[in-house]
């Protein structure tokens, strides 16, 4: 009886171990053939809590008007920009156009990329940012600015003129003109 188990025991471990021989042959012809993907970097706008703020006195006829302008991230992260192995992702801005006369509030005005969509290449408008717009004037019941649109760490930069109605039945609306491609 003990030679029967001994025997039965050196089988099953002789066996085994060619099973595992096997095991290894099977395994080597599979590695050489995985195909190994690059990683895709990925960059990820930090959250933006700053307000930028611009206010000056803008007179309109004989009256002293305050003009402030703010610009500031949504932090939505809607904008996602890939080219092959780099994935950008990056916050849309605002910019709010207020002008008030004493405490009176005549023009309350946001603004973001939607307002100059129809004049934007659709690459441009899908990937850029409304980063600056800087007060030029006033004239026929219009405030004039100057804006740059621009792509996210690309030197990719538009520039713009445009004017909003600040009174009459046109009030808040947009016209724009002038698109420049002003990289940098």
């Amino acid at each position: 009886m003990k030679k029967l188990l001994i025997l039965i025991f050196t089988l099953s471990i002789l066996l085994s171990c060619d099973q595992k021989k096997s095991n290894k042959k099977e395994s080597k012809p599979e590695s050489k053939t995985d195909i190994k993907t690059p990683d895709t970097t990925v960059v990820y706008w930090q959250t933006d809590f700053d307000t930028i703020r611009n206010n000056q006195e803008v007179r309109i006829g004989n009256d002293l008007h305050q003009l402030e302008l703010k610009t500031y991230s949504l932090n939505d992260s809607s904008i996602v920009a890939v080219n092959g192995n780099y994935k950008g992702i990056y916050h849309d801005y605002v910019s709010q156009i207020i002008l008030t006369k004493q405490k009176d509030t005549i023009l309350n005005r946001k603004l973001t990329k939607k307002a100059f969509k129809d004049s934007l290449n659709t690459e441009f408008y899908k990937l850029c940012v409304l980063t600056e717009i800087e007060y030029d004037g006033i004239r026929s019941n219009r405030l004039f600015f100057k804006g740059s649109l621009n792509v996210p760490d690309t030197d990719w930069v538009i520039g713009n003129d445009f004017g909003v109605f600040y009174q009459t039945k046109k009030k808040n609306q947009i016209d724009s003109w002038d698109y420049e491609d002003i990289g940098l």
